[in-house]
């Protein structure tokens, strides 16, 4: 005769264990249907060229005392076009050194360009002013607000009113002679799209003489919207593009070159030593070993010896991936609702696409086999000679 406490006792151990097995299956199957998962799984089994990207450190970066350049193992890498510019890009995986030390091609140069950026906001005022400046009402309101707002007066600038002001605030007057800390605050807001260094700010004087003149000038002339063939008002606010771009150098890996990508793949914030090695580097500028300081430096970032070919590139532009697909509201709550509510995301802050433009291009040495990224490994590539 059997034991109900036993058999009841043994019913629940196997539905427990049952219940594991079950918990155990789920977990391991969970990021089944993610695409980013078996992206990168398929993805495993295809050759990839390795390149090594390296760049001057900015003397702004806490990485300048420890060294010159800085450099990172590229399994990314690939060519997007070549006309009308060739361009390549590659990704970094964010937090990064090396994205740290290429994104100063964004604020490069602020302070030289910092009299571009003034000059460009007073040309587009000088255009707004052409528009207006015979316009009576427009007049009228102007005079308004320069006697509410004391503009003439010492003692610094007294903003009118909210109610006074003229709407659209497009329409807002900018004055002849503004005061000192407003032409301070100009001359620090950094401009992008600015075009290299330009000639120190002009004195208070100087723009009041200067703004004095134009509108003299300007106001002999018919208005822009008057006169659709005149275009100079336009051309001259337009920003011009900006030629200061951070310079970077991309080696194509040969197979004598796989220590090397080991070396900068790892996590480390000194690389002196590595670009310390004998017979290692060549520097695309011969003038680069003389000169200390790398901002001052026009030349590129040394190449690695014995790869396929180097590129000269310079950083056009960036992008963060993650901002690409819009976030919680798009595609990627579908995702999550196929798979289930259990499933985890991965947190961080993702990674980073480069744009670079490529300037100058050094080809390698014949016969040297590539380095590919296959199977999360090194491999070489051997033509057949049997075919």
């Amino acid at each position: 005769m059997s034991r109900p406490g036993i058999t009841r006792s043994r019913a629940c151990r196997r539905h427990t264990i049952r219940a594991l097995r079950r918990g155990i299956s789920i977990r391991a199957n969970q990021g089944e249907g993610d695409p980013s998962i078996l992206l990168r799984e398929v993805m495993r089994n295809v050759a990839q060229p390795v390149a090594i990207a390296v760049t001057s450190v900015p003397s702004s970066s806490p990485l300048h005392p420890l060294a010159r350049y800085h450099g990172a193992t590229l399994t990314s890498f690939t060519s997007l076009t070549l006309h009308p510019h060739p361009l390549v890009a590659f990704s970094l995986r964010l937090p990064s050194r090396m994205a740290d030390c290429l994104r100063p091609w964004r604020t490069n140069g602020t302070t030289e360009n910092s009299t571009v950026s003034t000059r460009t906001s007073e040309n587009r005022a000088a255009s707004s002013t052409r528009d207006t400046s015979l316009d009576p009402e427009w007049r009228r309101g102007r005079e308004q607000i320069v006697s509410k707002s004391g503009l003439g007066a010492g003692g610094g600038l007294k903003l009118p009113p909210k109610s006074a002001l003229p709407w659209p605030l497009s329409k807002l007057p900018m004055p002849e002679d503004p005061p000192p800390w407003a032409q301070e605050l100009f001359s620090k807001l950094p401009n992008p799209m600015a075009v290299g260094p330009g000639p120190s700010p002009p004195s208070r004087s100087t723009s009041s003489s200067s703004s004095s003149s134009s509108s003299t000038s300007t106001s002999s002339l018919p208005s822009s919207s008057s006169d659709p063939n005149n275009t100079s008002s336009s051309v001259q606010s337009q920003p011009q593009p900006r030629t200061n771009y951070t310079p970077l150098t991309i080696s194509l890996l040969s197979t004598l070159n796989e220590n090397i990508a080991d070396q900068l793949s790892q996590p480390r914030a000194d690389h002196s030593t590595i670009f310390a090695l004998p017979d290692t580097w060549t520097h695309a500028d011969a003038d680069a070993e003389a000169d200390p300081d790398p901002d001052q430096n026009d030349g590129h970032p040394p190449s690695l010896r014995d790869c396929v070919g180097s590129l000269r590139c310079q950083v056009v532009g960036s992008v963060r991936l993650k901002d690409l697909c819009g976030g919680e509201e798009d595609g990627v709550d579908a995702i999550d609702c196929h798979l289930g509510p259990n499933r985890s995301r991965t947190k961080g802050e993702g990674s980073e696409l480069f744009i670079c433009r490529v300037v100058g291009v050094e080809m390698g040495g014949e016969g040297l086999e590539p380095l590919l990224h296959w199977r999360r490994k090194y491999a070489g590539v051997k033509v057949n000679q049997d075919r």
